[in-house]
């Protein structure tokens, strides 16, 4: 698959025709195309190079795996006024929803925790992206951690708010591995292909994060198919569960979103 110049600028042409037809305010708005055989998504640089970055790594690590899930290859990524960015894959058709496969759903979320980190990436998503989990304020983290130490210092910072009578125990994530893992378990994010491959589509909120956010993601309670895909997960309930969910409403609440810290969790003394 390739690009051409001509190819680019029909994508430009077609995304700004999406965006004036559409109601860009409306919860259901997506920016998003099908062009030819490709599937666009188009955002401003800033927040979509992460996710172009994390999907190229994480395709790289499925190639040749045959347990891996199915990851849409990156075909381009290109920003032609360096501020709205294209991130141009292979669309994949004859698809149907994965509702009614939670246990290979479940697989494939085995599998991502399987991927080793790339070089010099701790916490957060691949190309230096802010970890992205629900519990950090608009689903972003605020600070680009060094270590989970720095980001347990967070956790447990968030927790100083609350009256020493009602705080819980805090947080430790030192038993913790760092997994890759999706924060969003919208079942929109995953279907099968036409060989009843699963798919992995969305990697706006596939980061590294302790395991105690994957265990947290998948057993919130909130999310039914969240829950249905946990029961075919071998992944123990996290002892941080209560403690953490105290946190992120402190986290979601305070105007100051690091909390006074820097990102290894030491006080902030820059003024």
């Amino acid at each position: 698959m390739s690009i051409t110049p001509a190819d680019r600028e029909a994508i430009i042409a077609l995304c700004k025709a999406h965006d004036g037809t559409h109601d860009m305010w409306k919860r259901d708005f997506r920016r998003c195309i099908v062009y030819k055989s490709y599937f666009i998504k188009y955002d401003n640089d800033d927040y979509l190079r992460f996710q172009y970055e994390t999907q190229k790594y994480i395709h790289s690590m499925a190639i040749g795996d045959p347990s891996a899930p199915r990851v849409p290859e990156v075909v381009d990524y290109f920003t032609p006024d360096q501020c709205t960015a294209y991130l141009v894959m292979e669309f994949i058709d004859n698809t149907t929803p994965a509702d009614n496969a939670p246990e290979k759903v479940a697989d494939a979320l085995r599998w991502l925790a399987s991927v080793p980190a790339p070089a010099g990436l701790t916490i957060g998503s691949v190309g230096g992206g802010p970890a992205r989990h629900r519990l950090f304020k608009d689903y972003r983290a605020p600070l680009l951690f060094s270590s989970k130490l720095a980001l347990e210092t967070y956790m447990n910072k968030a927790l100083e708010w609350i009256p020493s009578y009602g705080r819980p125990a805090k947080i430790s994530f030192s038993d913790d591995k760092v997994i890759f893992t999706q924060s969003d378990m919208d079942k929109s994010n995953f279907f099968l292909d036409g060989n009843g491959k699963i798919c992995i589509i969305d990697f706006d909120t596939v980061a590294l994060l302790p395991e105690s956010f994957a265990s947290y993601t998948m057993r919130s309670g909130t999310n039914l198919f969240a829950s249905e895909v946990a029961e075919y997960l071998d992944w123990p309930r996290s002892p941080n569960q209560y403690s953490m969910a105290r946190a992120g409403v402190i986290i979601n609440m305070t105007s100051d979103w690091t909390l006074g810290l820097d990102k290894d969790g030491l006080p902030d003394t820059r003024g």
